[in-house]
Parts: C-alpha cells; structure tokens; sequence
C-alpha cells in the first residue's frame, strides 16, 4: 500500500473518533485536529505542486469570521482546514460541496430531533459528521 493509501486510512481513523466526540460532547478537540493537520501535511509533502495555501488561508480567514459571528464552531473551522491541508485546490472545492450536501440531511434530522425529543431550545448541529463526511465521499466519488 502506498504512504498516501496509508496516511488517508489514518486520517479516516482519527476522524471516526471525531464523530463520535462531535455527538457525544459537541466538541472537536485541539489535539484531534492537530493530529489530522500533521497527517494531512505529510499527505501534501507528497504532491507539493498541488498545494494551495492563498486557498488554505482564505477558508480559515472565512471560517474565522463565522465562527466570531456564532454561525460555525471553531472546532469545525479547525477540522476544515486541517482536513483541506491535504487536498489540492480542485479536491478542496469538491470536499466544500460534499460537506454541505452531507450537511443538509444532518440539519433537517437534528432540528426534527430537538423539535421532537428534546426539552431545550438551543439547537446544536454536529457538523463534524458532515465534515468528516465529506472529507470519505471525496475519495469514495
């Protein structure tokens, strides 16, 4: 198997675990994300040319913006870019796409839950599994 084989199967390990957090906790913690960074660095020192970091800078200066504004968590924007570490610029526009179709069903089942089942008004949305998500139907497309 190559080291790039290799380096996505840990990547999709570690992220199970995220999900499982995300739900649980509603929380991605630092040390996750700075494990799937290390590991998506690795996979982008073995196709340098593809590497895009205006684009990698872009969607952290936007996620930053909204997770200030309330609208994301900065777990999610963390695991987004540390994710898109890895991928080149057409992989990070399809990975982008892929989250927010996995994210819409996510949505519409959670905000049903709350609505059904749950006593709070707060609804919190585990965009991890979305992002995670999108991260294994970009490889799997």
């Amino acid at each position: 198997m190559k080291v790039d084989g290799m380096l996505t199967i840990a990547i999709s390990i570690i992220l199970m675990f995220v999900c499982y957090t995300d739900i649980r906790c509603r929380k991605i913690t630092n040390a996750t994300t700075l494990l799937i960074f290390s590991l998506s660095l690795l996979l982008a020192f073995h196709h340098p040319e593809d590497l895009s970091l205006i684009v990698l800078l872009l969607l952290f200066c936007l996620g930053f913006v909204l997770s200030i504004v309330g609208v994301i968590g900065a777990g999610d924007v963390k695991l987004v870019c540390a994710l898109s570490t890895g991928l080149s610029t057409t992989e990070i526009g399809n990975f982008l796409f892929l989250m927010g179709m996995a994210g819409i069903p996510l949505t519409l089942l959670t905000c049903l839950y709350y609505r059904l089942f749950s006593r709070n008004n707060v609804i919190t949305i585990p965009y991890g599994i979305a992002i995670c998500s999108g991260y294994w139907l970009l490889w799997a497309v």
